[in-house]
Parts: C-alpha cells; sequence; structure tokens
C-alpha cells in the first residue's frame, strides 16, 4: 500500500481529503510547513498532496526542499490550486511539481488523480530500473570484450587503445613494462595447466595491487604482461617502481615444489622510446629479448641498447633497427661503459665479424627479418610464437653454415652473410621468405619484411678485447 502525506491546516479540508483516499492508500498528515519538513526526515512518501491556500505552509520552499534532498527528489507532488494564480503555477511547474488539482474538486476527482500520478510514477521507475538492468548488462558485456578471461585484466586490443588514447596529449608521459615470467613453459610441463593458470592469476592480481587505479595493466597471452605507469618517466622513479614489482613478485609466487619464480622486464619509455603503443610495444620487447637472452630474473631499458637508435627507435623504419643492431655490435667490441654486458647471440655475431672483417675485404650483408602485422599492430603473442618458429626454419634451411644467425628481438631474426654482395644478399632473403611461406602451416595477418645493409669494416682493435 502506498503512503501519501497530506499537507493541510483546515481541518474540514484535511477530513474530507483523508476521506478520498483512506482505504487505498496509508495517509499521515502535517499542518505546517516545519512539521512537513520533520516528517520527511524520517518518512518517504510515494506522494505528497499540498493546499496553496494555507498561511502557514510555503508550497514552493516544500517543492525546493523536496528536490533539494536526494533521498526525497524522486517523490511526486500535487499542489492543490484555485487555479487563478498562473505564474504560481507556472513556478510550481518549474520547482518540480507533477500535477495540479483545481478547486472545486470532488472525492472521485481527486482519487483518480492521485492515482494517475502514482502510476506514472510507478512506470518511470519501473522503466528506469529496466534501462539500469540493460545497461548494468552492456557495460558487463563491454568490459568482459575489454578483459582478459583468466586473469581479468585487460587486454591487449583494449590496453593499446587506452595508451594511444594518453599518449595522444603530447604533454602526457608514461612508461611502458613488458614483464614475464622466466621458463614458465617448464613449470606448465611439469606441474600442468591448472597450477600454471594459478600463478597467472597470482602475477596478474600482484601486479594490480601493486601499481596505480589509473595505470593500465594488460594480459598480452600467455606469461607476457604489460603496465604502463602514466605520467613516470624518470630512471629513478622507474627503477624503483620496476623493483619493487620484481621483488614482491618473485616472493609472491612459488611453484608447488617451493622453488621461486624468476621475472624479467624490458621497459620502453615515452615519449624518448615512441609516442605509440606499437612503438613502445616494440621496444619493450627488444628490450625483454635483451634480458631473456643475457641475464634472466633482470630489467632493461631500450634507450641503454645504443646511442642515436634509442630515440631513432620510435620511427615506423626497420632500417634503424639495423643501425641499432650495427651500434651494438660495436659497442660490444670496444667493451666500454655500459655495453660490457654478455650477450650470446650477438656475441657469436661479433666475433664472426672481428675475426673476419678486419682482416679480408670481404664483403658481409646484414638481413634483418621482421615480422609485422599486416593490419600495423603488434602480432598476437601466439601467432607470432608460430611465426617465428616457421621463419627460423626457414634461415636455417636457405643459408650455408659459413653464414650466422639468430634472433634479435621475439618478432625479428637477423642474418650475418659472409663474402656476399648486396645483390646475393637479396636473393637469399627472398629465398628465405619464399620458404618461410611454403612451410607456413597456419593463415594469419603476419607478414615477412626483411630490411639489407653492408656490415662496416672493423676497426683495426676490434680483435684485442
Amino acid at each position: 500500500m502506498k503512503h501519501i502525506l497530506i499537507v493541510e491546516n483546515d481541518l474540514e479540508q484535511m477530513k474530507k481529503l483523508t476521506a478520498a483516499l483512506e482505504g487505498e492508500y496509508k495517509i499521515f498528515t502535517s499542518s505546517t510547513q516545519q512539521e512537513t519538513f520533520t516528517i520527511l526526515q524520517h518518512k518517504l512518501p510515494d506522494l505528497i498532496l499540498m493546499e496553496n491556500s494555507a498561511p502557514d505552509i510555503d508550497v514552493l520552499k516544500i517543492i525546493e526542499y523536496v528536490k533539494r534532498v536526494d533521498e526525497l527528489t524522486s517523490i511526486p507532488m500535487i499542489v492543490i490550486s484555485d487555479g487563478e494564480d498562473e505564474e504560481f503555477e507556472k513556478k510550481c511547474i518549474h520547482l518540480g511539481a507533477a500535477d495540479f488539482i483545481f478547486r472545486p474538486c470532488s472525492a472521485v476527482g481527486i482519487r483518480s488523480r492521485v492515482q494517475r500520478v502514482c502510476k506514472t510514477e510507478q512506470r518511470i521507475r519501473d522503466l528506469q530500473s529496466d534501462m539500469y538492468q540493460k545497461c548494468a548488462v552492456i557495460d558487463e558485456m563491454n568490459n568482459m570484450v575489454n578483459r582478459d578471461p583468466l586473469t581479468k585484466l585487460f587486454n591487449r586490443s583494449y590496453a593499446e587503445e587506452q595508451i594511444n588514447t594518453y599518449l595522444c596529449e603530447r604533454r602526457n608521459r608514461g612508461t611502458l613494462l613488458m614483464i614475464d615470467m622466466d621458463d614458465f613453459k617448464q613449470i606448465n610441463d611439469k606441474f600442468g595447466h591448472i597450477i600454471g593458470d594459478e600463478i597467472l592469476v597470482e602475477f596478474a592480481n600482484t601486479l594490480k595491487a601493486l601499481t596505480r587505479r589509473d595505470d593500465i595493466v594488460c594480459r598480452l597471452g600467455g606469461d607476457e604482461f604489460i603496465v604502463f605507469l602514466k605520467n613516470i618517466s624518470s630512471y629513478a622513479m622507474i627503477i624503483e617502481k620496476v623493483e619493487q614489482i620484481v621483488v614482491t613478485l618473485e616472493k609472491r609466487l612459488l611453484k608447488p615444489d617451493g622453488g621461486n619464480i624468476a621475472v624479467s622486464t624490458g621497459i620502453a619509455v615515452s615519449p624518448l622510446d615512441g609516442r605509440c603503443f606499437s612503438h613502445l610495444y616494440q621496444n619493450a620487447d627488444k628490450s625483454l629479448y635483451f634480458v631473456k637472452q643475457n641475464n634472466k630474473g633482470s630489467y632493461h631499458f631500450y634507450s641503454e641498447e645504443g646511442g642515436v637508435a634509442s630515440t631513432g627507435a620510435c620511427k615506423k623504419n626497420t632500417q634503424i633497427d639495423l643501425e641499432h643492431l650495427r651500434s651494438f655490435i660495436q659497442e660490444v667490441g670496444y667493451n666500454k661503459g655500459a655495453y660490457q654486458v654478455e650477450y650470446d647471440g650477438f656475441k657469436k655475431i661479433y666475433r664472426f665479424i672481428a675475426r673476419y672483417i678486419g682482416r679480408t675485404n670481404q664483403k658481409v650483408q646484414t638481413v634483418l627479418f621482421t615480422l609485422q602485422n599486416v593490419k600495423g599492430t603488434p602480432p598476437d603473442v601466439q601467432e607470432l610464437f608460430y611465426a617465428m618458429e616457421n621463419l627460423k626454419k626457414a634461415v636455417n634451411e636457405s643459408i650455408r653454415r659459413s653464414d650466422v644467425a639468430t634472433n634479435y628481438s621475439s618478432s625479428q631474426y637477423v642474418v650475418i652473410l659472409m663474402d656476399s654482395s648486396i645483390e646475393n644478399a637479396k636473393m637469399v632473403a627472398k629465398r628465405i621468405s619464399e620458404k618461410y611461406k611454403e612451410i607456413r602451416n597456419f593463415d594469419s595477418d603476419v607478414r615477412l619484411d626483411f630490411d639489407i645493409q653492408t656490415v662496416c669494416t672493423a676497426p683495426s682493435n676490434w680483435g684485442d678485447s
């Protein structure tokens, strides 16, 4: 049964109004404005019916009060009026009155008007409730589309969209961390995928707990995750945050046999290493691969890998990657500063170059193969893994024993062709590309591109290191 508050200080009028509505509604009454305010502080009627002509009742102030208090604002109000003051009626409607009952009025007229307003308000509430439910379903569906089903973190497509939107503002800064567990495949192989999934969920929950509400945390796929730290580009702050994440993860993530799980991190800083997700992703991926090949369980900044290349790599041009590769090999050869870090793949290339190029007039070409999504977005992690396996097989079946090949990143493969002209290098690169197409056992959006560059003659002191 709905509750009606009648505001009327004329006793006879109060009795008439009560008689017209009682039985169908539960009635409680007020004879003054202040009493009305007091009642509304403790009760929530379904409708307020009030008289305009009473000296102790200011209808406009009651309407204003009801519409100002959040708990009361949805209560409909009907004003009883003589219909002679049009300006007053406009004010009431403007403030939020639902209807008027004009004198003279019968009990049937009062009851039917109250019934109509109550039914209209109930219909509005039902529609609002239905709308809220549908909006909640839509929000939940959107949330599911944007989330990784296992960890409930953002998926890559949504993270990419959010990061690009944020970096569209030129003044915005940020840091992309690409983080994964070392030797996670061994965990799945030894303990099973159920245990592996539990570890992935704990990994995700820990990342979420260690980051701020505005940061973007995403699962790329497998055991690879991304954290984008907004408004953090200071190396000192980045190192502090990365070390906190790495230490906490390694403490919390335990194998069933009690062993700890090491974590590796590649770091790319915006705007130095890129102004969009794609560039930051590629450069953080190179940094992560550097860690994986050199010193698992640590972290590495992309911009520490090579001077000019670290700033130029944000351009969408694989020739810059070739310059970056050459710069890094030379720095390792010179054995200077931060570039004394051991890197098995590039060490092989360096030793080969140092042994032969500095002592002969051979022409040596570097061919860099790059796997890219035809849509211009980073390839899917699983899809990229299979594509790289096929590329490695194509390279191994197409080059000579005297040539050298190694990974440059998770999406790039580099080949050193000894005693080869640019024309010969193009033939070899095309042969590898054709072989890759032949052995590719799945349809995908990943295409294979290549770039060629002549290797410069090494300085005479390369072999002294």
